[in-house]
């Protein structure tokens, strides 16, 4: 039995064993992957910023490294000798980076000339030229990846010269190459000798757009559009060439020919109601078509100032009308504000209404001050230096309760006043706990939030009354409950 439970024991142990060493193995590949697909990005961003252009041998070894790492990992081989691979193509990409980076600062100009190439699209247009500059370029490289900084400065001079020639050249035969075609169809056909003037007006005009490139490669706009003028002036040579030629020996076609320009000119003076007559040549029915043509472009004219001074017309209609509609707008606002300031005016008047139904004179005046509206509490009085509210003053105070939520978001001043008879601190502290006392009740009888309440004492400085007889120092001795109503909101 325990031998048996000792075989057992080995045999899990081995599987548990195998497993963890399976499962180790499993987790080194996905890091070798993850490895690799990083250093693939890399790669990717490096050409993005021309590293492979600018180191390109180190570049290619890096390439070569994460290669052959990438056939042994499908492969299956040795971990070790993989993950050694991706290393060297890190550090060859390193490398390369370092010298993308020195070109960057020796040789712009080289790298900058070679740029302006591609973009005038020289590989088509100045093949031999752009490659041999394309053969510096390589060489400048080399020497920056060999550190060799003189040799790679040397080499980028050459390198730009011949970029920029090509640069030239390809400008040139896309702009003015079809020009140089045109001419020499319209030489072949002899048409230095059949329409010498027109011929002559696209040479000029050749010689010119040429010109404007070789002072200023970057005004290819202008020469553009100088060579667009020749190569129209070399297709009129051309054909005026070819109609010469096929009218010069046959009088009865030159006839045929003048016929037809004037039925030509017929056409459009018919279109502009004009009876062209030919028995003295053209040049009265094309002044009458030139005249024509001019009333037209003057009717036109006016119809257009007339259009635009319709159009600004309208649109200071339509802000005419906007304006009228925003002042309508506020109007309306102003109405529906006026309207519900009445309404809240209202019943707020309501509210002081009701409250001042709720005493008779001898329990309080309700008085409206300003923005205020007070309860002169003239029914109640506390025993002589005393502040402690007596029972029989609950119900004058149960309505105090009931005028208070009329307006049940009024802030509230219970003020304590006194007479003149007495100390004047003596009086000033009565006053306080008098008001503080009537405060302390309607808190704990109403549940109000304390924050609502301020208690505040004026001693004798408040009279309403005088106080040189008993009944005036009566109604100075008092207590009012203000309630800062405002105005009415709406």
């Amino acid at each position: 039995m325990k031998t048996c439970f000792f075989y057992l024991t080995i045999f899990l142990l081995a599987g548990t064993s195998a497993l963890f060493s399976q499962q180790k193995s499993q987790g080194i590949l996905a890091q070798l992957n993850q490895k690799l697909v990083n250093i693939q990005d890399r790669m990717q961003t490096d050409r993005a910023d021309n590293v492979h252009l600018l180191s390109p041998e180190i570049f290619e070894d890096a390439v070569k490294y994460l290669q052959n790492a990438k056939e042994n990992l499908n492969k299956g081989k040795d971990v070790k000798g993989i993950d050694e691979k991706l290393e060297r193509a890190s550090r060859a990409l390193d490398m390369a980076e370092r010298n993308a980076k020195e070109a960057k600062k020796q040789l712009p100009d080289l790298i900058q000339a070679r740029d302006d190439a591609l973009i005038a699209n020289a590989p088509e247009y100045a093949l031999d030229l752009y490659d041999d500059a394309e053969k510096r370029f390589y060489n400048a490289m080399k020497e920056i990846e060999n550190n060799d900084i003189n040799d790679a400065i040397k080499h980028g001079r050459e390198g730009v010269g011949l970029f920029r020639q090509a640069e030239l050249k390809a400008i040139k035969t896309s702009i003015i190459g079809n020009v140089h075609k045109l001419l020499q169809q319209a030489e072949d056909i002899k048409a230095d000798k059949f329409a010498p003037l027109t011929l002559h007006k696209a040479q000029v005009l050749l010689r010119e757009a040429e010109n404007t490139l070789n002072s200023n490669r970057n005004a290819q706009a202008t020469a553009r559009q100088t060579a667009e003028q020749a190569e129209y002036q070399a297709k009129h040579a051309i054909y005026l060439a070819n109609l010469v030629q096929q009218h010069k020996d046959d009088v009865k076609t030159w006839e045929q020919l003048i016929l037809s320009w004037e039925e030509s000119v017929d056409q459009v003076a018919t279109e502009l109601q004009i009876d062209p007559r030919f028995d003295s040549g053209p040049a009265e029915p094309l002044q009458a078509i030139q005249l024509a043509i001019q009333a037209v472009k003057q009717s036109k004219n006016e119809l257009s100032n007339e259009l635009a001074q319709k159009n600004t017309e309208l649109a200071e209609q339509r802000q005419t009308i906007q304006k009228l509609s925003n002042e309508l707008y506020k109007t309306k606002e102003q109405e529906a504000g006026l309207e519900a300031k009445l309404e809240a005016e209202k019943r707020q008047a309501e509210k002081i209404k009701r409250v001042e139904a709720m005493f008779n004179r001898n329990e309080a005046i309700v008085l409206r001050e300003g923005p205020n509206l007070v309860l002169r509490l003239v029914g109640l009085s506390f025993p002589s230096g005393k502040s402690q509210i007596q029972a029989e003053y609950f119900g004058l105070l149960t309505k105090v309760q009931r005028a208070i939520r009329e307006f049940d978001t009024a802030p509230i001043i219970i003020e304590g006043h006194t007479d003149a008879l007495g100390h004047e601190s003596a009086n000033m502290r009565l006053s306080i706990d008098r008001a503080n006392s009537v405060k302390s009740y309607l808190i704990a009888n109403m549940g109000l939030n304390e924050s609502r309440v301020r208690a505040v004492g004026f001693g004798k400085t408040h009279p309403v009354a005088s106080n040189e007889t008993e009944q005036g120092r009566r109604k100075n001795r008092r207590i009012d409950v203000v309630l800062e109503i405002g105005e009415a909101s709406y």
